[in-house]
């Protein structure tokens, strides 16, 4: 028998052996494929893509506050001048200093982009000219006042002006211009359809992260992505299966974190065509007046739909009921709001006053692997519709067909249901890109997908968006309860994030949604 003496020394020299070191790679599995060229298609695969490679002009954190980052400071030296002072001693993954040419080669680079299904455009609103004052000094002179300006830049990436002066999307995508300045670099040829590999940056002007290499995965299935997160064979998953949360948190096999997030889920409804495809009669013909230019009709649809029956039954109260296209803790937000109750009796009565009285056929259109249970929220939709009058058909492909279908001023879709994220600032940013009829340079009503234009409405957007006063939360409100009468868009919830990962990691969710390596930490 070892004598309790023995028995301390043997202890002693256990600890005193090497320890096995933590695991250094982090693999991820995520739902949508993505792209790192960060000025191509303005959406949140890409930009989570992104974060990883890349700083944007105004860091924001997980709460959606702007942070200093890249940028250290930011103010208004006067009403349409922001002035942006760069961190010293910054280096993109080559080498290079970051310096003030980085982001003006960055902002012209935006517009010039081609092919760009979804630019980027919308967020340099207002900019008229960018002033290189010295090499970390940059001034960013604008058309007009505009207090949204620290928002708009936490979505515009900065690129090496040396590394990306001649690059295409594709050399972004092959890794050959992805050269950033953010916590990772990438290696093993770029990006393809199944994923990326990164490595950490050294030179990483933050925190080092806590893994030296990430390794994402693109998995379409939300079984297969909890089937390899249980298996060991995925560290992080995004968009955990919501069937599934109360099962996994009772078993305690893997940790899920979940949160409300700044998205928006809405319907948005085609209100400019005569005659409008898809929108047809009993015998399935155009109908010589698109009947969603009527605001009754479209009063009706959003009657016919039950809000807390879609997040209770479908998103399984992974979700929170809304009647307003604002999230909490925006500016633009009413907390008096109420969410609508669906009656679909009230909407038989709209649509026969509308004259519609045996209904019409009208097609929805959404994805089926974008937005957490997209497709499932699009035939329940569709199924409420059908029980006010309607003759339903509801059409579901993948995001890549979907979002060229939706693209602004050339939709033709009666309906599609889709979300928005706010992260970049207030209820202007919605008002400005979704409300204001569309112009031919794309920066306002940039995502204006509905065709709807009223010159009035115009003019008090306008007018709030130059608004640096105290009265401008209030103005922002007057307008959005009008604004979301008129019922072009037809809010219907709050999306929230779901991450699964092992026991060992800790993950920190977004509110923008954005699953990105840096907030994994291991557990303690």
């Amino acid at each position: 028998m070892l004598t309790q003496t023995l028995r301390r020394l043997l202890l002693l020299a256990i600890l005193a052996l090497p320890q096995a070191a933590p695991a250094q790679t982090l693999t991820m599995a995520v739902q949508s494929t993505f792209g790192i060229d960060p000025h191509f298609f303005f959406n949140g695969p890409n930009m989570a893509a992104a974060r990883h490679i890349y700083d944007t002009v105004i860091s924001r954190d997980e709460n959606s506050r702007q942070v200093p980052g890249a940028v250290q400071s930011w103010r208004a030296v006067e009403p349409q001048v922001w002035e942006l002072k760069l961190r010293p001693g910054v280096t993109f993954h080559d080498g290079t200093p970051f310096t003030a040419d980085d982001i003006a080669f960055s902002i012209a680079r935006i517009p010039d982009v081609p092919g760009n299904i979804g630019p980027y455009t919308i967020n340099l609103r207002t900019i008229s000219r960018v002033e290189v004052v010295d090499p970390l000094t940059v001034r960013l002179h604008t058309s007009e006042p505009n207090p949204v300006i620290p928002g708009q830049m936490t979505n515009v990436f900065i690129v090496s002006a040396r590394a990306a002066a001649q690059a295409s999307t594709q050399d972004f995508n092959a890794g050959r211009a992805a050269i950033g300045t953010g916590p990772y670099r990438v290696v093993g040829g770029g990006v393809t359809p199944s994923g990326m590999q990164l490595e950490r940056f050294a030179g990483y002007h933050g925190a080092q992260p806590a893994w030296e290499r990430v390794n994402i995965r693109v998995v379409a299935n939300d079984a297969a992505r909890l089937a390899g997160l249980l298996a060991g064979d995925f560290d992080l998953i995004e968009d955990v299966p919501l069937g599934d949360i109360a099962r996994l948190r009772r078993e305690g096999r893997v940790n899920v974190a979940t949160r409300p997030t700044d998205r928006i889920m809405y319907l948005s409804l085609n209100v400019a065509r005569d005659p409008l495809p898809l929108a047809v009669d009993g015998a399935g013909q155009p109908l010589p007046v698109n009947p969603l230019s009527d605001v009754r009709v479209r009063q009706a649809l959003s009657l016919a739909i039950d809000r807390n029956a879609l997040v209770e039954r479908v998103m399984e109260g992974q979700a929170v009921a809304s009647g307003q296209l604002t999230p909490e803790g925006f500016g633009g937000y009413d907390p008096a709001a109420r969410v609508p109750a669906g009656d679909a009796a009230a909407a038989r009565r709209l649509l026969a006053e509308a004259g519609y009285s045996d209904g019409f056929g009208l097609t929805i259109a959404c994805s089926n692997d974008r937005y957490v249970n997209d497709a499932r929220i699009c035939q329940a939709v569709g199924q409420m519709l059908s029980r006010a009058g309607l003759k339903m058909n509801v059409d579901v492909t993948p995001s890549t067909v979907f979002f060229p279908r939706i693209r602004p001023a050339r939709v033709t879709l009666p309906v599609h249901f889709v979300g928005r994220s706010f992260s970049s600032g207030d209820a202007s940013y919605v008002l400005s890109t979704s409300f204001h009829t569309r112009q031919a340079d794309g920066v306002l009503g940039g995502a204006n997908r509905s065709g709807f234009s009223d010159p009035a409405l115009d003019a008090r957007i306008r007018a709030v968006m130059v608004r640096m006063d105290e009265g401008r939360e209030a103005a922002l409100r007057e307008i959005m309860h009008d604004v979301e009468a008129m019922q072009v868009q037809i809010p219907l919830y709050v999306q929230m994030s779901a991450i699964g990962t092992r026991r060992s990691i800790t993950y920190t969710p977004r509110m923008d949604e954005q699953v990105v390596a840096v907030h994994a930490r291991p557990a303690r």
